[in-house]
């Protein structure tokens, strides 16, 4: 069997391990935390869960739902980290640098925690350690004493996250807000992934197009956020943190969002471009809730990574497609989890869920 016949079968393998459909419903039907935990034992996360027992008899007692963000981050980390070593160089370089994006996302929640004294297990619970930095660097990260100790332990680790962390920070005394921040990491992501997947492969042309997808992405989110907060940049200043990365989603586009009169305005104005689907699938529910948007952007995310799969099986398209998978069904366990929380009812908790 060649390399690539045998990471197509050990792929196919993972995603063979990915909750089922009647496997959601049975969760939804549990009526508690608790429940849905010990419906989780006989599931792919049974290891997961028992090694966040065994940790729990010599640590503080969790709730349910941290227990079960613990399980999902430990389990994330190892499945991500064999995925790796399966892939041969050139695709675990590409895949390398688009999970990239996911250290950037867990160093802005471990920098908004910071900022908002907040306890370490709830910053950890908001990560997704798909990127380089595993659960372990996470928590040192977020034991850090102050915003610029995150960014020096990063440049300890010589982690290239830490030279963007730095600029924002220096920009941070302008304003109390921590865009700045975010988009220098943001900034440099894409500039790194666009650099690295130049080499005009097959597989370097389907990783650039998930870089092109994930601007697109971005960029809308960007917008959408600056209507949603009506935060102090300016729609000019907005315009700044747009990123170019060849996408569908162009600046005409951004620019014509970000000067909207609201976020209900903004979403009618998506009349082209890639998100002309989105005000039909928000419909007229009111009140607009931005995290529901970006649940339904989570889903376009996943249907545009079947389509990269598709025209060569074979390639990183397939590893992309199990990346996306794994992360969104984190998402809709620790949905399920919070649902149960609050005791939400099941339609309710459904509607957030992609399945």
């Amino acid at each position: 069997m060649d390399d690539y016949a045998y990471l197509h079968a050990r792929l196919r393998a993972m995603q063979g391990r990915l909750l089922t459909h009647e496997r959601y419903d049975g969760l939804l039907a549990q009526d508690t935390p608790d429940d849905v935990m010990e419906n989780l034992k006989d599931s792919p996360y049974r290891e997961a869960l028992e090694r966040v027992v065994e940790a729990l008899e010599t640590g503080p007692r969790l709730a349910p739902s941290l227990r079960l963000d613990e399980a999902l981050r430990w389990d994330l980390a190892g499945t991500l980290s064999k995925l790796r070593r399966l892939v041969s160089d050139r695709i675990r370089e590409l895949l390398e640098a688009l999970l990239m994006r996911w250290d950037a996302y867990n160093v802005k929640t471990v920098v908004r925690g910071k900022r908002a004294a907040a306890p370490i297990e709830e910053v950890l619970a908001a990560t997704f350690p798909a990127g380089s930095l595993d659960e372990i660097t996470l928590a040192e990260l977020s034991r850090a004493p102050t915003l610029e100790a995150v960014a020096d332990t990063l440049a300890t680790w010589r982690f290239p996250l830490a030279r963007p962390l730095r600029q924002g920070l220096m920009r941070l005394g302008e304003t109390e807000s921590l865009q700045a921040v975010e988009f220098e990491l943001d900034r440099f992501v894409f500039a790194h992934a666009l650099k690295v997947t130049t080499n005009g492969d097959d597989n370097d042309a389907v990783a650039r197009k998930y870089v092109r997808l994930m601007a697109d992405r971005m960029n809308l989110s960007t917008a959408l956020r600056f209507l949603a907060e009506r935060s102090p940049l300016s729609p000019l200043e907005a315009v700044h943190h747009f990123i170019d990365a060849g996408g569908r989603f162009t600046r005409s586009h951004y620019e014509t969002l970000v000067g909207a009169r609201d976020l209900r305005h903004g979403l009618a104005l998506l009349t082209d471009g890639p998100f002309a689907w989105l005000p039909g699938d928000i419909g007229a529910a009111e009140p607009l809730s931005l995290p529901l948007i970006e649940r339904r952007l989570d889903h376009w995310m996943l249907r545009q990574a079947y389509g990269l799969a598709r025209p060569e099986p074979l390639g990183i398209g397939l590893a992309l497609l199990y990346v996306e998978r794994k992360i969104n069904e984190v998402k809709n366990l620790r949905m399920i989890m919070r649902g149960k929380a609050l005791a939400m009812g099941r339609e309710t908790i459904e509607e957030w869920l992609i399945m």
